[in-house]
Parts: C-alpha cells; sequence; structure tokens
C-alpha cells in the first residue's frame, strides 16, 4: 500500500513537472490581460462592498485606475434604498448559516469571483505584483473555486433572484453563467498544457467580471406584463369573425349568380363526371354517395376553420376543403382500382391454370370463364361472371373482355384478354399461352417481392420526408395555438404554408420515384 502511494505521488509530481515544463519561458499574460485582471479584481471589491452592511462612505467616489487610465467611480444612487431591503430580506435558510440575506448570496458569488482573479493575479511575473507560479501547480484552487461558484449560482437561481437589484439581477446572472463557462474550459487548458487557451479565457472571466459591474450603473429592462383582453373584446372580436365569414359566403354566392351562365356550365360538367364515377364505383362493386365524398371534407376543414377564430385560417382551411371534396371521389376510386387490380392479380395464376384444364378437357372459353366465376372466390369471379352476363345479355364476348380490361387495373390480366381475343380471330393454342402466362406470373412476383426488399427504405423515406414536417406543424400548433395562427393565418404564412406544401410534395415525389422499378 506504501508502494502504491509513493508510486502516484511520483507520477503526480512528474505530470505536474511536464505541466510546468510547457509554460516554461513563455509568458502567460500579456500586458493588456494583466491590466483588464487587475481591473476587475477592483471593481469585484467594488461590488462587494457596495452590498456591506458597514459600507465606508468613502466609496461614494472611488478614484481607480484601469489600464493607465485615470477615473471616479461614484456608487449608484439606487443602492442608497436598495442595498438595506436587500441586506433585511432573508432569501435562502442553509442548515449550517443559518438564514441567508438577498445581500449576502450575491456577495459571496463577487467574492468568490474576486478570489479566482486573485489567483490568477500569482501567475504574472514578478515584476508584476505577481509569484510567478506556473498555472497547472494551481489546478486543485482553480477547481474548488469552480466548484463553490456554481454552487453559489446555483443558490441565486433557486432563491429565483431575477429581480434582484431593482431587476438588474435579470442581465447580471447571464454574465455569471458565462463566467462559469469559462472556469471550465480552464481545467481543460490546464490539463491540455494550452497556455493560450487559459490565458485568454481568465481574461475573458476578467471582462465578463467587469461587465457584470457595469450592469449595476445601467437602467434595468423591466418586463411589462400583457393585460388580458377583456370579456367583451371577445366577443366583439368573436362576432366580427362570424360576421366576415357569413360576408364572404355572400360574396361568393353574388360572385357566382352574377356569372350563372359559366357557373351552371361548371355544374354541368361536374355533374356529368359525378355520373361517370358513380358507374366507375358500380363497376367496382361499391355503391357510394358521391355527394358524401365532396361534403365530408368540406365540412371537417370548414370546422377546424372556425376553430381557429381567424377569418385567414377560416379561407384557407375551407379552400383546402373544397380542393380535397372535388378531388376526392377521383381518389378513393383510384385507390379502390389498385387495390382491386392487386387482388385480382393474386388469384389470376389460379384462374389460368382453371381455364387451360378446361381447355383440355374440350371445354370452350366461355365455360372456362363460367367454372372461373362458380370455383373461385371474389373479386375474380365476380369480374368473371360479369364477363358471362354481358356476354349472355348480347355483348360479343371479346367487347366483354375489354369492359373488364377497362374495369381492372391488372398488366396481367391485359395479357390474358389479348391472348384471347388474338386466338379467336387468328386461332392458335391457347393452353400453351396460358402456361406461359403463368410462367411469367411466377417470376413476375419474385421479381417484384426482391425490388420491394431493394426499395423499402426509399418508400420509407418519402413517407418520412412527407409526413415528418406535417407532424412537427400540428405539435406546434398544440402547444403553441396562437403564435403559430398569428403566422400562417395571414397572408405572409399562408405564401409560406403553399411554398411547404408544394416543395414537401415535390421531395416526396423525388425521393419515392428512387424506388419505383418497372417490372
Amino acid at each position: 500500500m506504501v508502494k502504491i502511494m509513493i508510486k502516484n505521488k511520483f507520477l503526480v509530481f512528474i505530470f505536474l513537472t511536464g505541466l510546468s515544463g510547457g509554460y516554461c519561458n513563455a509568458a502567460v499574460f500579456n500586458k493588456r490581460q494583466m491590466g483588464e485582471i487587475s481591473c476587475a479584481a477592483t471593481k469585484a471589491q467594488l461590488f462587494y462592498y457596495y452590498l456591506a452592511p458597514d459600507r465606508d462612505p468613502n466609496l461614494a467616489k472611488y478614484k481607480m485606475k484601469c489600464n493607465g487610465v485615470s477615473s471616479d467611480i461614484f456608487m449608484p444612487k439606487w443602492f442608497d434604498k436598495s442595498a438595506n431591503a436587500m441586506l433585511a430580506k432573508k432569501v435562502w435558510r442553509d442548515p449550517e448559516e443559518g438564514d441567508i440575506s438577498e445581500a449576502a448570496m450575491w456577495q459571496t458569488a463577487v467574492s468568490i469571483i474576486y478570489e479566482f482573479l486573485n489567483l490568477s493575479k500569482k501567475t504574472f511575473p514578478a515584476e508584476f505584483e505577481g509569484a510567478d507560479i506556473q498555472p497547472a501547480l494551481l489546478i486543485k484552487e482553480y477547481a474548488d473555486i469552480r466548484i463553490r461558484f456554481q454552487m453559489s449560482l446555483d443558490r441565486i437561481y433557486r432563491a429565483r433572484l431575477f429581480d434582484s437589484m431593482d431587476g438588474r439581477g435579470r442581465s447580471i446572472i447571464p454574465t455569471f453563467n458565462l463566467i462559469l463557462r469559462e472556469m471550465e474550459s480552464i481545467a481543460d487548458a490546464i490539463s491540455s498544457s494550452d497556455i493560450r487557451q487559459y490565458s485568454d479565457s481568465v481574461a475573458a472571466i476578467a471582462v465578463l467580471s467587469q461587465d457584470s459591474f457595469e450592469h449595476l450603473f445601467r437602467s434595468p429592462r423591466k418586463w411589462t406584463p400583457v393585460e388580458p383582453i377583456p370579456l367583451s373584446e371577445k366577443v366583439i372580436s368573436f362576432a366580427l369573425t362570424i360576421l366576415g365569414m357569413a360576408l364572404v359566403f355572400l360574396s361568393v354566392r353574388m360572385f357566382f349568380s352574377m356569372n350563372k351562365k359559366k357557373t351552371d356550365e361548371m355544374v354541368a360538367d361536374y355533374s356529368k363526371k359525378a355520373i361517370k364515377w358513380k358507374s366507375d364505383f358500380a363497376r367496382q362493386f361499391v355503391d357510394i354517395k358521391i355527394h358524401y365524398l365532396i361534403a365530408v371534407p368540406v365540412g371537417i376543414f370548414a370546422f377546424l376553420g372556425l376553430l381557429t377564430f381567424s377569418f385567414f385560417g377560416f379561407i384557407i382551411l375551407t379552400g383546402v376543403g373544397i380542393y380535397m371534396g372535388l378531388h376526392m371521389p377521383a381518389w378513393v376510386l383510384a385507390h379502390m382500382k389498385a387495390k382491386r387490380g392487386k387482388e385480382v392479380d393474386t388469384q389470376l395464376m389460379d384462374a389460368l391454370i382453371l381455364l387451360s384444364n378446361s381447355l383440355r378437357s374440350g371445354l370452350d372459353i366461355v365455360q372456362g370463364f363460367e367454372m372461373v366465376s362458380k370455383d373461385l372466390m371474389p373479386p375474380i369471379s365476380d369480374e368473371f361472371g360479369l364477363v358471362i352476363k354481358n356476354y349472355q345479355l348480347g355483348m360479343s364476348f371479346e367487347k366483354a373482355l375489354g369492359v373488364m380490361e377497362e374495369r381492372v387495373a391488372s398488366k396481367m390480366l391485359s395479357y390474358m384478354i389479348r391472348a384471347i381475343i388474338l386466338q379467336r380471330q387468328m386461332g392458335g393454342n391457347l393452353t400453351k399461352v396460358f402456361e406461359r402466362i403463368v410462367v411469367d406470373i411466377r417470376e413476375e412476383s419474385k421479381l417484384e417481392e426482391k425490388t420491394k426488399a431493394l426499395t423499402a427504405q426509399q418508400k420509407i423515406q418519402s413517407i418520412v420526408v412527407g409526413i415528418m414536417p406535417w407532424i412537427m406543424f400540428a405539435v406546434m400548433f398544440m402547444f403553441q395555438p396562437e403564435t403559430m395562427a398569428k403566422f400562417y393565418f395571414q397572408p405572409l404564412g399562408a405564401i409560406t404554408l403553399i411554398f411547404c406544401i408544394v416543395w414537401a410534395g415535390i421531395g416526396m415525389k423525388i425521393v419515392s420515384s428512387l424506388g419505383n422499378i418497372r417490372v
């Protein structure tokens, strides 16, 4: 045990000797930095004694010399009325020290800064009233000062002395925080033998210390609380908002009534689209009320616009709802068509095998379609059954197949239909064609699964790129609705929002297209 202690002491001696050697034959501070440190120590002393209960009357005017310039420092007049109140006000209770006054809390922090500056002066050359000690030999003292200063600053925070000294505490506390940061960097500078970093950090603390002293002579910036809006004004504002929305509706109605001819043409065109959509939904074996698809998005977004209690917010969200409502039937139809096409693709191989077996057994293609409609599950049984019904009602078999091709978004189904039409027109072995299509479906399904695995990251990235900004947008609206509404529900905010939507859509499309591989 004794050997280990001797060995550890020897290593510490070697460490300190090495650090000291790094500082040999080099001046730690230049003349300007030494002047700043000496001046800061004097001002820290004055700061401390301004808050002392037995303050010297001669401190009302103090003549000091900083960096070769003599000046008179007059004690701020607000100390005459505030210092006694700060001495009498107890803001902290310590088990050992007892009740601590507001003035004593600040005195403790300032005295530690003064102690730090005096310790740093020991590294001055002897001709500048220093002891010419190398910084590496003071590492323990610096660590102790930093810990005590951090504890004193923590007490100031916990005692909430922001409004202390007539509000000057709000500007002094951040300065003390910067001083603490520089104290932490001094330990790194000494451990790495970086004399430049050490001298810069000490000089920075000296400047920050003087800046905190200068805050005593400045008029504090006082926060004026915002008075709450009276209830009557809120009611009037709400009523005016509702009136503005009603006027918007009336103006829109008047605009369309003044342009009745164009309005009727637009309504007629959209009615034709609605009829076609209804027919297309019926072809997908779905009965949907088109006006519900249009009205629901408009109603939801208009209601959200009302909840914002903002005129621009109502206009923007209602416009988004109208756009989504007018395009919702087409979006839903495209989604259902693509989904049904994928379901048909998964059953097509079984249907082709059944058709091929029926042709081998001597049945014709129409009878093979009947077998598929009876033996397989929907949706392919419904599609093949509809072809048979159309054929039985007098439609040619080729045309019935064309209607199915138009109704179902399936590439392999299109290959099968074209093969059947060509065989009926020109002849050929349809069984071999079906077998080849089955092989192609198997190979293509394997290739598609492989490409999905390889492009999964790009697809997920496109989803994240498209969704995450709006999730963050919604979260910010939840926590700060008034601030967000003030910006986004005005012309500049609306333009910014539209710009973000456009570029987010472009980014999502580009990232998504990187993973699109046509098989």
